[in-house]
């Protein structure tokens, strides 16, 4: 059985030393263990296979992208402006896609975010108009210098309440003008697996155990006794681990239908693994589900693995198979040319030596209609086999 699944470090971060963070309401929290988002982002879009990332893109910014698309990431950094401050309570990452189809050139700015933050359409502007600095041509300072924002797109993970369906921004200039700046907010909570596939986010399905965090979080913050916590710990396993099989099952229709690659799958398990192994770190110490959940995964990924395999050998098989019946093919038409033309020189047979099987069974059912060896050539193509 083969199974390549492992816990990434460069996604969840373990310090070691202690570092505290505020939450929502100014009091310190023990940070030590945090997750990065923008890891978790860069492993998404970092997939070898674009399709399922030109499919999200295009579900978000209603485009029309090519599989043919050239994709381009510039500097997939974490920006955290109060790192300290936001660490524990919030986590987001921002990324900027620039996409080269054919003439149509797109450029993308899409923020992640785990729950509401009111500066959000602060940040986005403030990346986007970085990235459009970055990019801007000074070399003629006597004309008017243009930049170019990318277009922002804001994905907000956690439920909460009173967030907008698009966040605005105005910049006013004196006795200039004003600007809104605007970018769409896309609700991940209220996606559930049916959804994601059906818009064409199924690139998102690893995110999908976010719908539970706020509970984890709620549960291990309150009061309670740490037997009433356990139990209610306990129902939340449950729906991690009902979560977990959904999301399998996803991707594996996904992976069936063609839309994710085998490697694709492997990243995507990384992701899901990650996240439980942080929120049951982090909130869930009570029942630890780790092994469980590296079983269920390993259950759905190995049977691929293996089938890929197999699949191999029989092509392999074929291929050998297929160059077995060519060699002989070789064989019989220079034997055939040299019976009815006489001894055939060296050039010639090297030609036949590297002739198709196509072109071979040309020639030999040709073989009483052709008159001369330069015939029998103009059979086969300067296409080797």
């Amino acid at each position: 059985m083969v199974y390549s699944i492992a816990k990434y470090s460069n996604l969840v971060k373990e310090d070691s030393e202690e570092v505290y963070g505020q939450d929502s309401v100014g009091k310190l929290q023990d940070t030590s263990s945090y997750l990065q988002m923008d890891k978790i982002m860069k492993k998404l879009f970092s997939i070898h296979n674009k399709k399922p990332i030109i499919d999200f893109l295009n579900a978000i910014y209603k485009d029309n992208i090519s599989y043919d698309a050239e994709i381009n990431y510039r500097n997939k950094e974490f920006i955290n402006l109060h790192k300290y401050k936001t660490v524990y309570y919030s986590h987001y990452a921002d990324m900027y896609v620039k996409v080269e189809d054919g003439q149509n050139i797109y450029e993308y700015e899409i923020e992640f975010q785990t729950v509401h933050d009111e500066k959000m359409a602060i940040r986005l502007f403030r990346y986007g108009f970085e990235k459009a600095v970055e990019k801007a041509d000074f070399s003629k300072l006597n004309e008017i210098i243009t930049i170019r924002l990318p277009e922002p797109f804001l994905i907000v993970l956690e439920e909460g309440k009173g967030i907008p369906d698009e966040v605005k921004l105005k910049l006013e200039i004196p006795k200039q003008g004003e600007f809104i700046y605007k970018s769409k907010v896309l609700k991940y909570w209220r996606y559930d697996i049916e959804m994601l596939y059906n818009e064409n986010m199924y690139l998102l399905y690893p995110l999908q155990i976010f719908k539970l965090r706020k509970s984890m979080k709620e549960i291990s913050r309150s009061r309670k006794s740490q037997e009433e916590k356990r139990i209610k710990m306990d129902k939340i396993h449950n729906q991690m681990l009902r979560m977990t099989r959904e999301t399998l099952v996803a991707m594996s229709k996904a992976y069936d239908e063609g839309k994710l690659e085998l490697n694709d799958f492997d990243t995507m398990n990384t992701i899901i693994e990650n996240l439980i192994s942080y929120f049951n770190d982090k909130y869930t110490k009570y029942i630890n589900i780790e092994m469980e959940v590296k079983d269920m995964v390993k259950s759905f990924y190995d049977p691929k693995v293996e089938e890929r395999g197999i699949q191999k050998g029989i092509k392999k098989g074929i291929q050998k198979e297929k160059e077995e019946a060519r060699l002989k093919d070789v064989e019989l038409v220079i034997k055939l040319l040299t019976k009815k033309f006489g001894e055939i020189d060296r050039y010639v047979k090297d030609k036949i030596s590297k002739a198709s099987y196509e072109n071979l069974s040309i020639i030999i059912e040709n073989i009483l209609d052709i008159e001369s060896l330069e015939e029998a050539m103009g059979y086969i193509s300067d296409n080797k086999k």
